[in-house]
């Protein structure tokens, strides 16, 4: 297994936490942001890493190199117009195992990828149950936790929760997924979120939302974000 990260994006809604520091980088207690997820993908013994680079490409790639004796980077030079979507589908061509995929911006207890690395044979997304607002991207699941439809135009009254932005995806879906991506360029959603194809193959394949309990972790898009990423959720997780 794998893991796949996202972390090209300038940041723009944090810029004044940031002050143009890419967003993964930020300090978090021992480690950065970044350097947490690394940590805990390591905990579960991943050792291929995928790192799709943007914003700061050679400054990102130095960090990791801290972290990290051998890494994959794959850039997206047009970060400034594009959204997830986009960047994972850059990195298809490494869709050969499962992977776990990470937004680059969450701080997560470790031990919630516990929840997804068992072998189940289908994916599995993170939900944080709880009453969602209009930004978030949201799930609408049936009483077996099958993912039904995600996205962030949901009516939230409809959702079970928040997808916090980590998901397995396993080999029996990625070409699929591959292909639900692909769609997504050929139809012009590069600047559209990679959940877009995620609903797509909700459609065809079975995806199951596993609820994260009561493990900490919190999606920083905002200054209030990073504030109770410090305060409120770093204090609760392992370090």
């Amino acid at each position: 297994m794998k893991a796949i990260i996202l972390a090209a994006g300038y940041g723009k809604r944090i810029h004044p936490v940031t002050q143009g520091l890419p967003k993964s980088m930020l300090q978090m207690g021992k480690r950065s942001l970044l350097h947490h997820m690394i940590h805990a993908c390591q905990r579960i013994g991943i050792e291929d890493f995928v790192f799709v680079l943007g914003y700061e490409k050679d400054r990102m790639e130095a960090h990791i190199e801290e972290a990290l004796d051998q890494f994959t980077i794959v850039h997206n030079p047009n970060y400034m117009t594009t959204n997830t979507l986009y960047s994972l589908w850059l990195a298809r061509e490494h869709f050969d195992d499962d992977f776990i995929y990470f937004n680059a911006d969450i701080l997560f207890d470790p031990k919630i990828l516990d929840l997804i690395e068992t072998d189940r044979g289908y994916p599995e997304l993170l939900l944080e149950t709880k009453r969602c607002a209009e930004e978030e991207v949201k799930m609408i699941i049936d009483e077996d936790f099958r993912i039904l439809e995600i996205g962030k135009k949901l009516d939230p009254k409809d959702c079970a929760g928040e997808f916090i932005g980590i998901g397995k995806f396993t080999r029996n879906v990625l070409p699929d997924f591959a292909a639900c991506l692909q769609e997504g360029v050929d139809r012009h959603q590069e600047q559209n979120y990679f959940e877009w194809a995620v609903d797509l193959l909700a459609k065809r394949h079975t995806l199951i939302a596993v609820p994260t309990m009561d493990f900490a972790c919190i999606e920083i898009d905002f200054p209030e974000d990073y504030e109770r990423a410090v305060n409120e959720i770093l204090p609760r997780i392992d370090q």
